[in-house]
């Protein structure tokens, strides 16, 4: 009986077979996730222009006579303005007065009646639940082209 060394007299096959189809399918996977997040990195800014493909490619200049509507939401009060004539809506019991808003903006729809968009600024202090009120009294009003401007 003799022990099987390193160097002794018992010689086998050192040479074995690898399996690779593990490692190719993982090298597969990660070219995968590779390839999808080189993608998503492309598409990190999104266009605010409306395309229309009849127009033509020349920038088209801003309508003089055209109001812009806003609603911002702070603290305190809401404030809405239809070009220069601005409205302040101090809240009551420290609610915002919703309906002395909406009476306002249905004044807006009235004047201006195929009009639908309104940019909604809102402060960085003001509470989440007045912002997602505020939206529900434009929706109320008609405005479903909301803009939310955080800034």
């Amino acid at each position: 009986m003799g022990a099987s060394g390193v160097g002794g007299g018992d010689k086998r096959n050192v040479n074995s077979d690898l399996n690779l189809v593990p490692y190719i399918d993982l090298l597969s996977t990660l070219i995968c996730f590779l390839l999808i997040t080189a993608v998503w990195q492309q598409i990190d800014a999104m266009s605010t222009t409306a395309s229309d493909p009849n127009a033509a490619s020349a920038p088209s200049t801003p309508d003089p006579n055209r109001v812009d509507f806003s609603v911002s939401l702070y603290q305190d009060r809401i404030e809405a303005a239809a070009g220069p004539q601005k409205s302040s809506f101090p809240f009551m019991g420290g609610q915002p007065d919703y309906q002395s808003l909406i009476a306002l903006l249905q004044t807006w729809k009235q004047r201006w009646p195929d009009r639908h968009d309104v940019t909604l600024h809102s402060d960085s202090q003001a509470p989440y639940k007045n912002l997602i009120g505020l939206m529900d009294a434009l929706a109320e009003a008609e405005f479903s082209d909301v803009g939310i401007n955080t800034h």
